[in-house]
């Protein structure tokens, strides 16, 4: 698809973004025009080059001048504090010559007045956030909401989170065949960047304590997430967060109370037709092997939003269902965010 992409913020999602998008096809699926970031342009090649979690680039990365040259393509860097707002850096209004259509602000910190500024100067003609941004347009979840998009309307865009991703299409399949009156739902979550090797300060103080030594509960977004794809759930799903001492991958169990009587054998049925049909590539049914449990690790590149733990599926009292999941919650992440700009891509 001939559509035009930026990336401003260059962190773990920023970069997994650019690596997904070469890794899904030779020259990349999208043409990314500039990039953005506040470390030098030599680090940033050396840390796509080099991934700790996926291995090294299955591709070629090389830098030169102002340019990184991914795959043989030539990509302007623009080195500039991705923390700061539109008002310290002028020098972003200069991207308005590469004529994007979308800009993608990876940074998890951006002002919603700061993005709108930037489609109002021309800069480009859509925002996509990696986070549900408060104030955005729309927070799409492919497969669940994508069809909702009116480029009239929609402007600055969420791909929503993570673990959105993961619990909006299983939210989606439960509450519109049978119907959800109430859910708990529990992540493990492997640690993230803001986490500490030793204690010390944070702002939220149990995210500061050693990483690797405890399991820290925290609170998650992802009841909200869901609710925003899904408004009709909204009040209805709660949610906490366990932080363990993993690298990637990410689990969630989810307890619901259903509104009408069903069966194993019916919700079996309907998330392997969804895994099949309307889900294909964003849901999978798992029965491990050969008698055996997978564990986090194999699903590790993973580019399905969930990963079903059929085994573990469970039905109680007729009205009680219990389900587990997994999900690489980077790579399966950024490739629904690259879903999600397909969809934008198709209507510009």
């Amino acid at each position: 698809m001939s559509i035009s992409i930026g990336i401003i913020g260059l962190g773990r999602v920023g970069r997994s973004m650019l690596r997904t998008n070469f890794i899904q096809s030779k020259g990349g699926r999208f043409k990314i025009c500039v990039l953005c970031d506040v470390m030098p342009i030599s680090q940033l090649a050396y840390l796509i080059a080099y991934d700790s979690t996926y291995g090294p680039a299955p591709f070629s990365v090389d830098y030169e001048g102002d340019f990184l040259i991914i795959a043989g393509k030539k990509i302007r860097y623009l080195q500039v504090d991705r923390r700061q707002g539109l008002e310290n850096n002028k020098s972003l209004i200069t991207l308005r010559n590469l004529e994007l259509d979308i800009l993608i602000n990876a940074t998890g910190t951006a002002a919603i007045e700061d993005l709108r500024n930037l489609i109002e100067l021309q800069v480009t003609k859509k925002i996509l956030c990696s986070w549900n941004i408060l104030g955005c347009d729309l927070s799409m979840v492919y497969g669940v909401n994508h069809k909702q998009y009116d480029p009239q309307k929609h402007h600055v865009i969420s791909a929503s989170t993570c673990t959105g991703n993961a619990m909006t299409p299983l939210a989606y399949i439960l509450d519109k065949h049978i119907g959800i009156d109430f859910a708990r739902i529990i992540t493990i979550h492997p640690t993230l960047s803001d986490q500490h090797l030793l204690d010390g300060f944070h702002k939220n103080a149990h995210l500061g304590r050693t990483q690797a030594a405890s399991i820290i509960p925290t609170n998650t977004n992802v009841g909200a997430s869901t609710a925003l794809a899904l408004p009709n759930l909204a009040g209805k799903l709660d949610s906490i967060s366990y932080r363990v001492p993993t690298e990637i991958v990410s689990v969630m169990d989810i307890s619901a109370n259903l509104s009408r009587d069903t069966s194993l054998e019916e919700c079996t049925e309907l998330l392997k037709q969804y895994e099949k049909d309307e889900m294909a590539g964003i849901l999978l049914c798992d029965s491990g092997a050969w008698g055996h449990e997978k564990v986090s690790i194999d699903f590790v590149g993973a580019e399905y939003s969930l990963i079903v733990l059929m085994n573990h599926l469970r039905v109680s009292n007729k009205r009680q269902i219990g389900i587990s999941l997994m999900h690489d919650n980077e790579r399966g992440y950024c490739c629904r965010a690259l879903d999600v700009i397909g969809t934008i891509g198709e209507k510009l």
